[in-house]
Parts: structure tokens; C-alpha cells; sequence
């Protein structure tokens, strides 16, 4: 009777242990080549709001009161080319991540959603008036309201007005 309890509980702990081992050494193999791959993407992003730069380093900004806290990562074309923030919100469906991109002189250059959570037709609204917007070499600032879109727009507006502030932030650290 003990034999009929104890042997199954046995063999399913060893199944779980070697499927656990075989997880992480899975796990250890493909780590680094979904980070390259993510660095890669990340990188062709940037290029493609950037195009002058050649390649981007990161810059280490303050933790303070007057920097935006939803700034998330922040970079600068090594050429001089431009600045790339990485700014994170809350629109509508939730947490939003926007990649946006200033040129040399703080201008408006481009900006790419990297994940969202909206309602696809709320975001679809928001990104059809944005690219008619930056082929126009504006921004999302430039308008009031998207109808039916509301929170997704502000979520997306307020994403470009705290770079903005970021890097008037930054460069009075320089001065």
C-alpha cells in the first residue's frame, strides 16, 4: 500500500526536477539572443526616427523634481544628430510606452508607440492622425482632440510634452 503512494509521488517530483533543469538550461541558451535581438529592434527604431544619427549612447540624467519621472530611458546620437526618450503613460486601455525623437536643436522628430494596451480602434484613430501629422513634420500637439479618442491622445500628448521637458531639464544641467 505505502509502495502504491509513495512511487507515483516520487516519479512525478523527478519528472518536475528534470523538466525544471531543462527549463532553465532552455532558458540560459536563449536569453542572450532574444536581449541582442530586442537591442536590435530597439536600435532600428531609433534609426528610423533619427536618421542622421549613427549610433546612440545613453544618457544618465538627474532624479529630480523638475525631470519627468515617466521618462524611462533617454539617449543621445553619438554624432550629435539628436535625442531619443522613452516615455511611459497612461492612456485609455492602461500603460503606454512611446519612443520619441528630437533633433540636434529640440525640434520634433518622430515618435513610434513600443507597446499599448488601448482599444485597437482608439489607437488606430490616434496613429492615423499622428503619421498625417509628422509627414507635415508636426506632432500630436498640434491638435485638440481626436473624437472617440480622447484618452488615448492625451496619454499620447502628454508622452511628448514630458520629453520636452526632459531635455530643457537636461540642458540646463549642461549649462
Amino acid at each position: 500500500m505505502k509502495k502504491d503512494f509513495i512511487a507515483p509521488i516520487l516519479v512525478m517530483s523527478l519528472i518536475c526536477l528534470v523538466m525544471t533543469g531543462i527549463l532553465a538550461i532552455v532558458n540560459n541558451i536563449t536569453e542572450p539572443i532574444i536581449e541582442a535581438a530586442g537591442r536590435e529592434r530597439a536600435d532600428e527604431a531609433m534609426i528610423a526616427l533619427i536618421p542622421d544619427a549613427d549610433s546612440f549612447i545613453p544618457i544618465s540624467y538627474p532624479k529630480s523634481a523638475h525631470f519627468p519621472s515617466a521618462v524611462r530611458e533617454a539617449y543621445q546620437a553619438a554624432n550629435g544628430a539628436g535625442y531619443i526618450f522613452i516615455v511611459s503613460t497612461n492612456g485609455f486601455g492602461g500603460e503606454k510606452r512611446i519612443m520619441v525623437g528630437l533633433c540636434d536643436m529640440g525640434y520634433f522628430n518622430g515618435s513610434t508607440v513600443l507597446s499599448h494596451n488601448e482599444t485597437i480602434s482608439f489607437a488606430n484613430r490616434v496613429f492615423e492622425v499622428r503619421d498625417y501629422l509628422e509627414t507635415q513634420g508636426k506632432s500630436l500637439l498640434d491638435i485638440d482632440t481626436i473624437s472617440g479618442a480622447t484618452q488615448t491622445l492625451d496619454a499620447y500628448q502628454q508622452a511628448i510634452e514630458y520629453v520636452y521637458i526632459a531635455l530643457e531639464t537636461l540642458e540646463e544641467g549642461v549649462q
